[in-house]
């Protein structure tokens, strides 16, 4: 017969077992939870939802962001269903994805439940000189950003007749129409890969291409330019192993990081 002396280490030994299962089972759940929100990260950035962040909170997936629109806010939230769906629901992840955190003008939702992201840091042209002239050129700038930013703008493989970002191009306009007090300069960019020469030329004609598209949605040609930079201004080293000036290289996410267009106030009308 077993006396409660005996017992004592046998009910250390359950305990501690114990301790540790729920040790493991707590470490394995936040293995999950992070993958399942990077998962959800890499599907907001491949669309092109850059604005969009996904986040955790008392065990719900978060998404937020400050959208142009109702529309883009639904596209977002569509986006990480869809980019984590086979997770949601499964022992230890997520029970339901949040996107109440994603904002629109006019949307009832007044803030997010997760610390803002940093403002966009904008540096004012030389012509708005007073404090209400710079208020409203950031605001323009940030909104430009956004909506340059709200998906992705594609072009057909080395030319540059547009295959997709219509959509994104129709808020931009949307934007510039808006901000017609300030002239607009459309930049094209291209990867390190190629010719120096031919890049310049081909980021130049995609970039003619989005302001005639601009044109034509009734923002006015004096308020536009097009600029383009070809490979001159890199985000991220694309060719880490130095291989750019060989034909055929591989594509690879890196480069599709570098090519680009970008929406920049120069001055006010």
């Amino acid at each position: 017969m077993l006396n409660s002396k005996n017992c004592w280490p046998v009910f250390v030994l359950g305990a501690l077992g114990l301790a540790i299962l729920m040790w493991v089972h707590h470490q394995r759940m936040m293995v999950l939870q992070e993958e399942t929100r990077s998962l959800a990260q890499v599907s907001l950035d491949k669309a092109g939802f850059t604005f969009a962040r996904a986040d955790t909170l008392d065990g719900r997936l978060l998404i937020s962001g400050f959208s142009v629109d109702e529309a883009t806010a639904k596209a977002v939230c569509s986006t990480v269903v869809d980019g984590v769906r086979d997770r949601i629901g499964l022992p230890g992840v997520y029970a339901k994805i949040d996107c109440q955190g994603v904002n629109y003008p006019g949307s009832a939702v007044v803030g997010s439940p997760l610390p803002a992201k940093p403002e966009i840091s904008v540096p004012t042209s030389k012509k708005a000189t007073d404090k209400s002239a710079q208020q409203a050129e950031v605001t323009c700038q940030t909104r430009l950003t956004e909506a340059g930013k709200s998906g992705a703008i594609r072009f057909e493989k080395g030319s540059s007749p547009l295959l997709g970002g219509q959509e994104v191009l129709d808020r931009v306009a949307t934007v510039a129409k808006e901000c017609s007090t300030f002239k607009i300069e459309i930049g094209g960019h291209t990867d390190t890969g190629g010719a120096t020469d031919l890049n310049e030329r081909l980021s130049q004609s995609r970039a003619d291409t989005v302001r005639d598209f601009l044109i034509s949605k009734g923002v006015p040609a004096a308020q536009v330019t097009a600029k383009g930079y070809g490979e001159s201004q890199p985000l991220v080293n694309d060719f880490p192993n130095g291989n750019g000036n060989i034909p055929g290289q591989p594509d690879s996410p890196l480069r599709e990081q570098n090519r680009r267009i970008e929406f920049k106030i120069t001055e006010s009308n």
